[in-house]
């Protein structure tokens, strides 16, 4: 099914991406392994791999809210927050009662720092379908979903306020993740082209793969998103169950 936007061609009309899910990893997972493991790493996350990001995930609506995005805050507040999360669930310093908890920790920590403002409010102030969408890629063996307002609010109907919505979200997307492991599971993640061994283990081995197909399906079977037909039935497929479970709790 989503072969297509991970060997490099969009799923929505089969042709050529300029960047494919491949090289989302390769771009922000490529520092954030040795950024964990070592103090003394001078790799980073830029701000023109984010805007690439930006650009390819639809999220430029973001930069016209009335608060300003501060990638270069965000950035630097990466490593004691997002980062921090991410080091104490590899090394297991810190518990936390779910496997999905980490990621939602990850990213209420980190998404806040996206907003140049002075105070934290717990109505607004946060980026945090920007920070899922590249904690996805950066930390592929962590359990982090790709958020969005239109799956998670529209369809979903969790709390209008995404800072409130991400860990039921990420609970029910985990459990879809569950309910669907043994199709899921026969969708084997390509062999990578260019990102490394290591990291493309370490995503595999944590279903990566299986979380990036699940998404997909999701937002077909919802309508949020079109497909070739070929992709549509086997999306489709995949949500049904999810879809049927979801509506009896």
């Amino acid at each position: 099914m989503v072969k297509e936007p991970r060997n490099g061609s969009y799923y929505q009309t089969g042709k050529a991406l300029n960047i494919s899910d491949e090289d989302l990893l390769a771009v922000f997972a490529t520092p954030t392994f040795p950024m964990w493991n070592s103090t003394g790493t001078k790799q980073a996350v830029s701000e023109l791999d984010i805007r690439e990001l930006i650009r390819s995930a639809r999220l430029k609506a973001l930069f016209r809210s009335h608060q300003p995005t501060d990638l270069l805050g965000a950035i630097a507040a990466y490593p004691t927050t997002a980062l921090a999360t991410y080091s104490g669930w590899r090394t297991k310093a810190l518990k936390l009662a779910n496997p999905y908890d980490y990621a939602t920790e990850a990213v209420l920590n980190w998404s806040v720092t996206f907003v140049n403002n002075a105070g934290i409010s717990q109505n607004g102030n946060y980026r945090i379908a920007l920070a899922c969408r590249i904690l996805f890629f950066a930390m592929p063996d962590m359990m982090v979903f790709n958020f969005s307002n239109g799956l998670a609010i529209e369809k979903m109907r969790l709390q209008a306020r995404p800072q409130a919505a991400i860990p039921h979200f990420n609970k029910y997307m985990y459990e879809g993740l569950q309910l669907n492991q043994v199709l899921l599971k026969n969708l084997v993640m390509p062999k990578p082209t260019v990102l490394s061994e290591d990291i493309w283990i370490a995503a595999n081995k944590y279903d990566w793969w299986q979380r990036r197909v699940l998404d997909l399906a999701l937002l077909l079977h919802f309508g949020l998103a079109s497909a070739t037909p070929q992709a549509q039935a086997k999306g489709m497929q995949l949500a049904a169950r999810w879809a049927a479970k979801m509506a009896t709790t």
